[in-house]
């Protein structure tokens, strides 16, 4: 399964992420990612995402989704 590295746009999170570029190498998605939040250092770090996947709409789907809070026991906190 490939890695796929997304954009967030900064203005609005509900727009779908764009795809920047896909790896087969996790090394290689992961230095892309340093470098773009390098470029654009006035932008959240969370704008530049890599993802694992099967393929790029599942990629998309799991970035967009809005996942449970998990719910933490009296002992963990």
């Amino acid at each position: 399964m490939p890695y796929y590295v997304y954009r967030f746009s900064n203005d609005d999170k509900k727009v779908a992420p764009k795809l920047q570029d896909q790896f087969d190498e996790y090394r290689a998605a992961k230095d892309l990612v340093k470098e773009l939040r390098n470029e654009n250092p006035d932008e959240d770090l969370n704008n530049f995402r890599l993802i694992f996947a099967d393929d790029k709409d599942r990629a998309r789907i799991l970035l967009t989704t809005q996942r449970e809070k998990p719910q933490i026991e009296e002992w963990e906190s």
